[in-house]
């Protein structure tokens, strides 16, 4: 017998002592796993068939079959769950019906489902039914498995006087069997346990942006990463040619994640941070928080516009073009009004350069034909060269596209921004009134050596749209320029509250019609930007059809560590509520205070070695990060250098490097520097303790926050 710690109860899941329809149901199993390898088989042998015929045949025949071939290669895909379990459990309706809720959806010979998959309509009240609310259920059956192996049976039998405890959990002993699971650096779905709250959030509508607040294990990317296979499969005919795009913080967070939507049979979805989205802008480099501040306000959309204005000029000094033995002379006070023509027009800024080399050109042919007039070639110019064919001449004159490059030059995002940045003078142009100078002076940057930086790319993004795509004739001389931005149906953003708006700016331009998915938590702000309410946040997205909803359970956390941490949010975050912890350990986060910090941290990760299996993340002020991984490293604690995979048994992150990930016990090395050295101060330290999911501990030479020992001293005392 297990006894598995709930906060306020405790559930046993028992081995010796078998369900009575365990061997039933285990045989049922059994046959839909064999009907499954016959559905995958059956795909196969399809597109082998049309392998078969060969490559000849009409145009029409070969499209046909590469189109069958591609469907068949994709359903046999779609049908391989790996070693993940087929079936989660079934509902029996008061009616008689019995259906089974797995992962794919699983038919007999004659069509019959054997199984329902988990994201059709007849399979919401394996997740949503209560007592209270039945949904015409009369048992839900929940099955603890491993691959195909059958351990548990749980039953659930609704009546009207069903208590489902104060929060509302539907099949605990899987549900908390799966929480007490080591962690292994990677994310698992979480299909077999989704709960109530979470699912209204995953089925919810298409159309407009959902906003998710959720605290700390309350599985808020989880719900994102199944709302993006839902949709998929609900919306498959218009999301399977436009794709979702989901947005992560880092890319140690989506190492995290990858393998959630392929083990639900989903592919179409990208998976990349903020810089990915940008061609030609790799982040080689960081900045300070008052630096990525002034570059994340959405004053910046002014500033580039006037950027772009300003190199929109006319001539200085008249220009002579030579052109057919003449010389055509452009006044500089005549190319004030073209300039002007060329602004009035609303294109970008790269498509009206096309528009100007026409004016220049039609101007220059005005000239060249009073010039002819009043001499003696004028009937051998003209009776040789129409209007269009002296115009495309003019357009090709190596000096008429000298003096395009002076009034209206090609420029790319990147050359904007660079040149921007390292000349004052553009620099005071482009912020006067906008900016107060020190907020000016702080984007001043060598643009020689130059590197981009994460909050480069939503500047590089909104001067992309000022600029638009080179024109057909244009090239830029830019290599990492590129012509396209793509757009997707459905965008879902994760660690949202960390975006400052003109990152939200970007990434609402990525969603066609405006549907998105963002969730975050608010009391988990460490960056630059912290945003005071959703409204915030919602402001630099689409309006139409914004709703936010609230995910209120922690699945992660133990009570013992919610309790200390959620005293810290009351002095950090006091507006927002920490979410209620399902389960205790018992463990209540140990302090220990030595003379060496780091050596102290090493003896606990050792410690965590020895007793065996699980994660474990070493959580440090950037000022001590080197000397930890150095640490750990020579007492042969770490697998790779960088120590940032969470794969890895043991690994060394900061603040935003481990947010959205969870280990099985973190360290937190000088709570006291990390809350000081960070922006939000005891938010920091709060993301830090709530990583884990059994243990805690704070080593510590220095002081600590005087909310840690309060909260501590209020942990004891209850």
């Amino acid at each position: 017998m297990f006894p598995i710690p709930v906060r306020g109860a405790s559930i046993s899941l028992t081995e010796r002592h078998q369900h009575p329809e365990q061997k039933a149901e285990q045989a049922y199993i059994d046959r839909a796993y064999e009907r499954l390898s016959e559905m995958r088989a059956e795909a196969d042998r399809r597109a082998q068939a049309v392998y078969d015929i060969g490559r000849g045949g009409t145009p029409q025949s070969r499209y046909e079959r590469d189109v069958t071939v591609a469907v068949s290669l994709e359903r046999a895909r779609h049908l391989d769950i790996g070693g993940e379990s087929l079936i989660f459990g079934r509902i029996d309706h008061t009616a008689g019906e019995c259906y089974y809720v797995g992962r794919r959806a699983v038919f007999s010979v004659e069509r019959e489902p054997l199984v329902i998959d988990w994201r059709v309509p007849a399979a919401e009240p394996f997740y949503r039914a209560t007592g209270k609310h039945p949904l015409g259920l009369a048992r839900r059956r929940h099955f603890l498995s491993e691959g195909r192996r059958l351990l548990q049976v749980e039953d659930e039998r609704f009546s009207a006087d069903l208590d489902a405890g104060e929060l509302g959990l539907a099949g605990m002993g899987a549900l908390v069997a799966a929480l007490e699971r080591p962690r292994t650096g990677q994310m698992r779905d979480i299909v077999a346990t989704i709960q109530s709250e979470q699912d209204e959030i995953i089925r919810d509508d298409l159309e407009g942006v959902l906003a998710v607040q959720g605290g700390p294990g309350t599985g808020k990317t989880a719900v994102a990463l199944h709302r993006a296979a839902y949709l998929l499969y609900t919306h498959r005919r218009k999301l399977g040619q436009q794709g979702i795009l989901v947005v992560g913080p880092n890319r140690t967070f989506l190492r995290y994640i990858e393998q959630v939507l392929p083990a639900l049979g989903e592919t179409g979805a990208r998976l990349v941070t903020l810089s990915d989205l940008v061609p030609g802008a790799e982040v080689t480099a960081t900045e300070a928080d008052d630096v990525a501040r002034v570059k994340g306000d959405t004053r910046m959309v002014k500033v580039i516009a006037r950027a772009v204005r300003e190199r929109q000029r006319p001539l200085q000094r008249d220009v002579v073009v030579p052109f057919d033995g003449f010389e055509l002379t452009l006044r500089a006070r005549e190319t004030e009004s073209l300039v002007a023509a060329a602004r009035r027009n609303r294109r970008p800024h790269n498509q009206r350069r096309e528009m100007m080399i026409s004016i220049i050109a039609a101007r220059l042919y005005d000239e060249y034909r009073q010039q002819t007039k009043t001499t003696m070639r004028e009937l051998a110019s003209i009776g040789t060269r129409s209007r269009r064919e002296a115009m495309s001449e003019l357009k090709r004159l190596p000096e008429l596209m000298a003096v395009v490059d002076e009034m209206w030059p090609l420029l790319s995002p990147q050359r904007l921004l660079r040149e921007l940045f390292a000349d004052a003078k553009l620099l005071n142009a482009a912020t006067a009134g906008i900016l107060r100078p020190a907020e000016r002076d702080l984007l001043r940057r060598d643009g020689k050596k130059a590197s981009w930086t994460v909050a480069d790319s939503p500047l590089l993004d909104e001067a992309f749209v000022r600029l638009g795509r080179p024109g057909r004739r244009a090239r830029t001389d830019d290599p990492d320029e590129t012509d396209e931005r793509e757009t997707y149906g459905h965008v879902v953003v994760d660690e949202v509250q960390d975006l400052p708006p003109m990152a939200l700016r970007m990434l609402a331009r990525r969603s066609r019609a405006g549907s998105m998915t963002i969730v975050g938590d608010l009391a988990q702000a460490v960056g630059a930007w912290t945003p005071r309410n959703w409204d915030a946040i919602l402001r630099h997205l689409p309006e139409r059809k914004a709703r936010v909803r609230e995910l209120t359970i922690n699945y992660r956390t133990p009570a013992e560590i919610m309790d200390v941490a959620g005293a810290l949010l009351v002095a950090a975050a006091p507006d927002v509520e920490p979410p209620s912890s399902v389960r205790e350990t018992g463990e209540p986060p140990v302090v220990r205070r030595a003379d060496d910090a780091i050596g102290a941290a090493v003896e606990v990760a050792r410690t965590h070695t020895q007793r065996g299996s699980g994660t474990m993340v070493a959580i440090a002020p950037e000022t001590l990060m080197g000397d930890l991984r150095r640490a750990l490293g020579a007492a042969g604690l770490l697998e790779h250098t960088d120590a940032t995979d969470p794969t890895d048994r043991v690994s060394v992150m900061n603040v935003a490097e481990a947010k959205g990930l969870e280990f099985d016990a973190v360290i937190v090395v000088e709570p006291g520097v990390l809350v000081a050295s960070s922006p939000q101060g005891l938010r920091a330290l709060y993301v830090a303790m709530t990583r884990a999911t059994q243990h805690v501990t704070l080593v510590h030479a220095g002081p600590l926050p005087s909310a840690l020992t309060d909260a501590l001293a209020l942990r004891v005392s209850a």
